[in-house]
């Protein structure tokens, strides 16, 4: 495909955490970046602090060729209203939750090539895991991979698959800080301070997580591994068995690929 000028559609957290990665890693030119937003006074200070230009919605559908539309569900309808007609030659990528690629090209009005992604706010510091789908193309485009890879790993699946994705790593980020907001309480009631606590927890899990990632093995194996026979990690794992904190967990998250089914219906 030719080189990509992309213009980006919604700069809140997301939109500018994108903008900011493909700048700070130099996968895109901050010069081939259009932005817009209907705040100005966010749109201002993201490009003095990325050196992308700021644009009206005409000007950033004339002067690109790649349109990220990162703006809440609720205002997509408007949006899509004000640029349905302009679309020529663009490839539209999506992070909006909930509207499926069929609903974002009736919107936009035509065939287009469309790709739907779905990142986790862990995009900020640029280690999101995000899922793409992609339609009307036989294949993804590596600078799509590249754009989204500026953020935190990649994986391409088939759109239906796309609820559970929301349930599991969509939403994932805040069972983490639920279980460590837990443990933090914790070590509360068991004498230590907020501060003392909290520092424990952070870099408990950060550990973990580096563990996790960078072994052969799997969850289960590490925790065989940490919980000898008699100790005190059994001793706590046998307390969370008893409670079914497994069940809750499959329950919990099944229920968010409820909700987001129920949202993707409208």
């Amino acid at each position: 495909m030719q080189a990509v000028r992309l213009g980006v559609i919604g700069c809140g957290n997301m939109g500018a955490a994108i903008t900011r990665a493909l700048v700070e890693k130099k996968i895109l030119q901050s010069e081939t970046i259009l932005i817009n937003d209907k705040d100005m006074d966010k749109l201002r200070k993201l490009g003095e602090s990325t050196g992308v230009s700021v644009a009206s919605l005409d000007e950033l559908m004339a002067r690109s060729n790649m349109l990220l539309f990162a703006v809440k569900p609720q205002d997509f309808g408007t949006v899509a209203g004000t640029v349905k007609g302009k679309i020529s030659g663009h490839m539209v990528l999506s992070i909006m939750a909930g509207i499926r690629m069929a609903g974002i090209k009736e919107a936009l009005g035509g065939d287009i090539p469309v790709v739907r992604a779905m990142p986790n706010m862990a995009a900020s510091v640029q280690e999101s895991m995000t899922c793409l789908s992609f339609s009307g193309m036989e294949t993804l485009p590596v600078e799509v991979k590249n754009i989204f890879g500026a953020i935190g790993e990649v994986m391409v699946l088939e759109e239906g698959l796309l609820d559970t994705v929301t349930a599991m790593s969509g939403s994932g980020p805040a069972y983490l800080f639920y279980l460590a907001d837990a443990m933090i309480s914790a070590g509360e009631k068991n004498g230590l301070s907020r501060e003392r606590s909290e520092m424990l927890v952070r870099q408990t899990l950060l550990g973990a997580v580096v563990l996790l990632n960078q072994t052969t093995v799997g969850a289960a194996e590490l925790i065989r591994a940490v919980a000898s026979k008699g100790g005190t990690t059994e001793a706590a794992l046998t307390v969370m068995d008893k409670a079914g904190l497994k069940d809750v967990v499959e329950n919990a998250i099944s229920a968010a690929k409820k909700r987001s089914e129920e949202l993707s219906a409208g």
